[in-house]
């Protein structure tokens, strides 16, 4: 396990939504259209996007802040008051006429059969960017780690993400990037970018599939975007990392694949913290992955705690152990 001896400060900047969820069960079709009625039993409202990544730093013990731009509406209030019941420190920015994301997802017997999405996806205004950055040059110094959790909504903006960048830079502050997109020259200088499998082959123009490929695009993603780390994230394969020019392909918790809806904001979160807490790169994804674990084991956009990442590690301890064991009797 990592070494935490403090609670991490971490700002989250991105595109925060909300994670509505219509559960029930479909046992008719429709007269109207050849489609299933679902009869909702229950309705879940989750923070999703940008905050779904606060979620999870919320559940391991995080000191949070985040930096946003919402419309001035329900779901913006719901997000608001939600960030409010995780302690979150907010400076979030209305924006007129801009619609908050609200993604809902009607669920039939654990499976996802249908999905809406009421949204805003333009650039946000050049004054609004100027009202983010100011906020971040006041508070700079009271951040350990800055996390982008870039969705495409329009507030990590390519010349927003350059001047967050550039100026955490010159204050010695790590940026993490979830990337969205083709265009990675807007994270240009990021201390780390994680793109999956499918991404770092549209970015780097390799097809990867073996080893010797994955080594080849993490190189390149370093030398292109100029970042101090690479890794690719391969879902329940676990991550490829590049380390001191060496590549290094960690597993993740061998153990049954439920949803993976979220694992990607629980990637970033893990690997945010660990990387807060001057953990180094092997360690915070080896932590990442046992978080990553534990939330592809849960429906929907799921949290990890440390109690949870814990007892996987005990888990699997115990069974290298018994695989050891057996090996020296045979």
């Amino acid at each position: 396990m990592i070494k935490i001896e403090k609670k991490p400060k971490i700002l989250v900047i991105g595109d925060l939504m909300i994670d509505s969820y219509l559960i029930g069960k479909s046992e008719r079709l429709s007269i109207e259209a050849p489609i299933q009625i679902v009869d909702v039993e229950e309705e879940k409202v989750l923070l999703g996007g940008a905050g779904n990544v606060i979620r999870n730093l919320a559940s391991l013990g995080s000191k949070i802040s985040v930096m946003s731009v919402v419309g001035n509406d329900e779901t913006a209030k719901s997000i608001k008051q939600m960030l409010d019941e995780l302690q979150t420190k907010s400076f979030l920015v209305e924006q007129k006429g801009r619609k908050t994301s609200k993604k809902t997802r009607v669920m039939s017997s654990n499976t996802q059969v249908f999905r809406f999405d009421q949204e805003s996806k333009n650039n946000i205004s050049f004054d609004n960017v100027k009202k983010l950055y100011s906020k971040l040059q006041e508070k700079i110094n009271a951040y350990d780690i800055i996390l982008l959790a870039d969705y495409g909504k329009g507030v990590l903006t390519k010349d927003f993400t350059q001047q967050i960048i550039t100026y955490a830079n010159k204050n010695d502050v790590k940026v993490i990037v979830d990337p969205s997109g083709l265009d990675y020259s807007k994270y240009n200088g990021a201390y780390l970018i994680i793109p999956n499998k499918d991404e770092a082959e549209k970015i780097t123009g390799i097809n990867i599939e073996n080893n010797d490929d994955l080594l080849q695009a993490l190189k390149i993603i370093k030398e292109k975007f100029n970042t101090q780390l690479s890794l690719i994230t391969l879902s329940e394969e676990g991550v490829a990392v590049l380390n001191k020019n060496k590549l290094y392909v960690m597993p993740t918790v061998p153990l049954e694949v439920f949803d993976i809806i979220g694992s990607s904001d629980t990637v970033l979160a893990s690997i945010g913290f660990s990387l807060a807490l001057n953990n180094n790169i092997l360690d915070s994804v080896e932590f990442a992955n046992l978080a990553t674990g534990v939330v592809l084991r849960k429906s929907g956009s799921a949290t990890v705690s440390l109690e949870e990442i814990q007892s996987d590690q005990v888990y699997l301890d115990r069974k290298q152990i018994e695989k050891n064991i057996s090996c020296k009797l045979n």
